[in-house]
């Protein structure tokens, strides 16, 4: 992965921040110095760098990390080792979920098309239990790679609203198969910038 530029690490660090103070933390920038939040926008981009699986969003980065607002300490609960692996963790226990609701629609949509409905029937059909990735995996196990096709605009809209559910459709779909593997590359930060960060003296 490419090192990030200046500009990418101070736009993270503006989200960083921002998500930080919407916590009710009790803290205020006089505690500390506005660096901690390049700290922070550093110790996530080094997540990315060590396990490129990992997404690099700055929210999750925050909300992983237990904030005690009575005890904040952003050097602590943002820019530390510790910091780093409660992300790690929180992206691993995301993705067993993820993982097993995928598992339960699939078992759900192979025990419709073993009782008798049609492939089409299944992956075409209103129920709301099953997802468009759901849907998607279904009919490529069911050799219908034409049903697969009808839902690759439903499996970007879910994945840009869970970039995760690649990791969680790891077993079910090879890299090449998932849908966003056929796009461009989005850039890391697509997030329009918070408020700037106060300058410190």
């Amino acid at each position: 992965m490419v090192l990030a530029t200046q500009e990418e690490l101070d736009r993270l660090a503006r989200r960083i921040r921002t998500a930080y103070l919407r916590r009710g933390v009790r803290w205020t920038e006089a505690c500390s110095t506005s660096r901690v939040w390049s700290a922070a926008a550093t110790t996530l981009w080094q997540c990315r760098v060590d396990h490129p699986e990992l997404p690099i969003d700055p929210e999750l980065f925050v909300a992983s990390q237990g904030v005690r607002p009575e005890a904040a300490d952003p050097w602590r609960d943002l820019a530390s080792p510790r910091a780093a692996k409660l992300y790690r963790a929180s992206i691993r226990m995301i993705v067993r979920q993820l993982r097993r609701e995928l598992a339960r629609e699939i078992r759900r949509a192979e025990r419709l098309i073993q009782g008798g409905r049609t492939p089409a029937a299944v992956v075409r059909g209103r129920d709301a239990r099953l997802s468009p990735i759901g849907r998607y995996i279904v009919a490529l196990r069911a050799s219908r790679p034409d049903l697969a096709e009808s839902w690759n605009d439903g499996v970007l809209a879910q994945h840009r609203s869970c970039p995760l559910y690649r990791l969680a459709a790891h077993e079910y779909l090879a890299p090449e198969e998932y849908p966003t593997a056929r796009e461009a590359a989005p850039p890391v930060v697509v997030a329009p910038d918070p408020l700037p960060i106060a300058s410190q003296n």
